[in-house]
C-alpha cells in the first residue's frame, strides 16, 4: 500500500495496461528507464471481434440484430469499461495510489467517463485522449511527459 502514488491506465476499448508511478521522478530524469512500473494488464477479446461473429456467438446462428450493426461491439467496449472500472475502484478503496492519470482513444474515454465511480473521477489528475496502447515504455513515457 502505497498512497503517494499515481496509476496511469492506458486503454482502447480492447486491451488496457495500468502503470505505476511517481510523478516527481518522471520530471527529475526522463531518460531514466524503470519509471513507469507495470500494475497489470488486461485484455478484452471480444472487443476485438467482427460485429457478425459477436452477434453469432451471442444470439445463434441467425445473425439477427435488432440493435444496430456497430451495437455488439459497442456493447464490449461498455463491459470492459465497466471491468476497469471495477478493477481501479477497488484498488481505491485499498489505498493503492493518490492520483489516476487515464490515456485513451477519445469514443473508449467517452465510455470510461460513463462507467467511471464518482469517487474515481475525484482523483484524476489528467486525461489524454489519444491511443498510446501500443507504445513502448519509453515512448509512453516521453509522450506522457510532455501531456504533464
Amino acid at each position: 500500500m502505497n498512497n503517494n502514488l499515481t496509476w496511469l491506465l492506458v486503454a482502447d476499448a480492447g486491451k488496457a495496461r495500468i502503470f505505476s508511478l511517481h510523478k516527481a521522478k518522471l520530471f527529475s530524469d526522463i531518460e531514466q528507464t524503470g519509471l513507469l512500473s507495470l500494475i497489470n494488464e488486461f485484455t478484452h477479446h471480444e472487443s476485438r471481434m467482427k460485429n457478425m461473429d459477436l452477434v453469432t456467438s451471442k444470439r445463434g446462428e441467425s445473425g439477427l440484430n435488432s440493435l444496430g450493426s456497430d451495437r455488439p461491439k459497442h456493447h464490449e467496449a461498455e463491459v470492459f469499461a465497466h471491468q476497469l472500472m471495477e478493477q481501479l475502484n477497488t484498488a481505491r478503496i485499498d489505498h493503492h495510489f493518490q492520483d489516476l492519470i487515464l490515456i485513451a482513444p477519445p469514443a473508449f474515454m467517452g465510455i470510461l467517463n460513463k462507467h467511471m465511480p464518482n469517487e474515481i473521477h475525484k482523483l484524476i489528475s489528467k486525461k489524454i485522449e489519444k491511443d498510446y496502447t501500443q507504445e513502448s515504455l519509453n515512448d509512453l513515457t516521453k509522450k506522457l511527459v510532455t501531456h504533464l
